[in-house]
């Protein structure tokens, strides 16, 4: 009996294998091999990682297709303070003060499957004011996408504009719990609609400059939301990096253009459209591959985040 379970599970794991095959990377899109557009970062821009709690945390099979399976990964949950000359910004929220409140609608099995720890971390507004900060300092804040974990602080920052676009704004409307918590966003008072008005950058077919100065750029990545929103941070120090949002959990997702694991995208509904982000890590791929000096942070990857300043450390 032990000797057919193994093979059982063998088997299992070898289909599982199968199905998590790597994405068919093709050629580029048009426009990623290009030369990078010039940026003039001011000197004091910097920037720093919030870290405001961690996940129940699962296997990294599940994570990412092909994954360890005796890997246990603890994704964070986290903001991203931008300091610019004219306004300081976040991108993402990360887990607020109102969280347990918000997170109790869910049903049981949702608690688990999505279940967080505080961790000894704190909200991004308590490590602001910890840090002498005052909260009215945060002109705005960009979520790359509406889901919970990414804007469950919007309500501690309530004189901050919200910059969604019109697509991502009307997908959160129209959701439901798990993935949209509506107690999170429906009290926003100063909603800003973002529109990529700027030209083509790293073969995405529009952008938007945040600043007008090329050092926070803002670009389409639609698919794991319809509206998802990436971040390209250029730091006066020459360095360069890539916010992604949800489009991948893990940077192995884009190293090697794999999906989430399919056996999670069967169980839970985590994409909005799985073919749009499936083209979405794609594209990444071809940016890490032609284009090493940026480096891509997936907004989960606790490993890729620990690389990163952690606040009230900066990096200019």
């Amino acid at each position: 009996m032990l000797a057919a379970l193994v093979a059982f599970v063998a088997a299992g794991a070898t289909a599982l294998h199968a199905l998590d095959a790597p994405l068919h990377a093709g050629p580029p899109p048009a426009g990623v091999t290009d030369p990078l557009p010039s940026a003039r970062p001011p000197s004091t821009l910097a920037f720093s990682v919030l870290q405001t709690g961690v996940s129940g945390g699962a296997a990294e099979a599940l994570l990412v297709g092909r994954g360890r399976w005796t890997e246990h990964r603890r994704p964070s949950q986290s903001a991203v303070l931008i300091r610019h000359p004219h306004g300081v910004m976040l991108y993402d929220s990360g887990l607020g003060r109102q969280v347990d409140a918000q997170f109790a609608v869910n049903d049981r099995f949702h608690r688990h499957a999505f279940r967080y720890e505080r961790s000894g971390f704190l909200p991004a507004l308590d490590q602001l004011e910890r840090a002498g900060w005052h909260p009215e300092l945060v002109r705005f804040i960009v979520p790359s996408h509406l889901h919970w974990d990414h804007v469950s602080g919007l309500p501690d920052f309530p004189d901050a504009q919200v910059w969604v676009t019109p697509e991502e704004r009307e997908h959160a409307q129209r959701g439901q719990p798990p993935a949209f918590l509506k107690s999170q966003f429906d009290g926003v008072r100063h909603w800003r609609d973002l529109r990529f008005d700027g030209p083509p950058r790293l073969g995405f077919s529009a952008s938007h400059d945040v600043f007008g100065d090329g050092s926070v750029v803002l670009l389409p990545l639609a698919g794991h939301t319809a509206g998802q929103v990436g971040l390209w941070l250029r730091l006066p120090s020459g360095r360069s990096y890539l916010f992604t949002g949800d489009v991948t959990w893990t940077i192995e997702g884009v190293q090697q253009a794999a999906d989430r694991s399919w056996l999670l995208r069967r169980l839970l509904p985590l994409d909005h459209d799985e073919r749009s982000n499936q083209a979405a890590i794609l594209h990444l791929h071809h940016i890490m591959k032609h284009h090493p000096d940026i480096t891509i942070v997936p907004a989960h990857d606790e490993n890729v985040l620990k690389t990163l300043p952690s606040f009230p450390a900066l990096q200019g």
